[in-house]
């Protein structure tokens, strides 16, 4: 990997990229990368449905597309983005669809150059960030255990997230830096928390035609009649809607067509440290919540034999207490 990674490392250097541009957007990036390429290139945002990819590129005589989904976080519209722009500076060829027949091989190699562009973007906008602010030592050094106690109880939940994700929606390809099947991955450092944020919303983005509304208001009406904080409302919320969708998926229950735009991330933040730590609340409510259980209690009842089920809402449920598949951890009550 650390080859590969230096390898398109050169190849963007020859491609001779600009450098991102104030306001350090992707989107101003694109404008950037147009002007010096020579032709247009724009991004469309565009409503898609979770059957098809989250970006397309579309290459015209005069200019180039991108079409991406507008329900995505702003951190996975980020990566989506130079995910394309990625294939467009590496001259990759294939079908704007990204279907079956593509090499997953160049899939990756874009998603690993979409990484290493991310890295690009962000250095400008700390660099920029840096040079009108500036921190005193001690209170620097004062900070750095609590953050890297902090930091590592993110990771943590996040690799439950992770691999509960990866357990309830099996049988489905996940964008990968690798073109080799996906494996679970120890969470260390920035570089493996951003890849891991990033398949976390691929995940969730399969989820969304199962995504209820219904479960989200009930989650956030139960978490406020036990007077929860904003954020810790919005992690419940989140979570139940997810744990739900999730059993819904794995009993092949049909998407309900009515919720099929709910989207519980769109609102996510465009730099990974918060949107890890977010992502990191919802998945220790999905996990340990007692209000996230009493939702699935609500949303799944538990079926009394093997051969007899009860349902609910309309909806055939799986039991409550079937948790196989899941991280959990002693003595806690989880969701999943």
């Amino acid at each position: 990997m650390i080859l590969a990674r230096a390898r398109l490392s050169r190849r963007l250097r020859q491609a001779n990229v600009p450098p991102p541009p104030a306001p350090y957007s992707v989107d101003a990036w694109c404008e950037e990368i147009g002007r010096a390429r020579g032709r247009g290139l724009r991004v469309h945002d565009l409503h898609l449905g979770a059957d098809l990819p989250p970006g397309v590129l579309v290459r015209r005589p005069d200019e180039d597309t991108i079409i991406v989904d507008a329900t995505l976080p702003a951190l996975t519209r980020t990566q989506t983005v130079l995910h394309e722009v990625a294939h467009l500076i590496l001259d990759h060829d294939g079908d704007a669809l990204h279907d079956d027949d593509l090499d997953q091989a160049v899939e990756a190699e874009a998603e690993l150059a979409a990484d290493l562009l991310y890295q690009r973007l962000t250095r400008a906008e700390a660099t920029a960030r840096a040079a009108h602010r500036a921190t005193a030592p001690s209170q620097a050094l004062a900070r750095v255990r609590p953050a890297w106690l902090a930091a590592r109880r993110t990771d943590w939940h996040l690799l439950k997230l992770w691999i509960t994700l990866q357990d309830g929606i099996s049988g489905v390809a996940i964008v990968s830096t690798s073109p080799a099947e996906p494996v679970p991955m120890e969470i260390r450092g920035r570089r493996q928390r951003h890849r891991t944020v990033i398949e976390i919303h691929e995940a969730l983005r399969v989820l969304r035609p199962w995504y209820s509304s219904r479960v989200h208001d009930s989650a956030t009406r139960r978490a406020r009649r036990h007077r929860l904080d904003p954020e810790a409302v919005v992690a419940v919320a989140e979570a139940a809607t997810v744990a739900v969708a999730l059993r819904h998926r794995r009993t092949s229950l049909p998407p309900d067509a009515g919720d099929a735009c709910l989207s519980t991330t769109q609102h996510g933040s465009p730099d990974v440290p918060s949107e890890a730590r977010r992502l990191a609340h919802m998945g220790h409510a999905l996990h340990d919540s007692p209000l996230v259980a009493a939702e699935i209690a609500r949303w799944v009842p538990v079926v009394t034999t093997p051969i007899t089920t009860r349902a609910s809402h309309g909806r055939l449920q799986e039991p409550v207490d079937d948790l196989s598949g899941s991280v959990t951890r002693s003595g806690s009550a989880s969701a999943v």
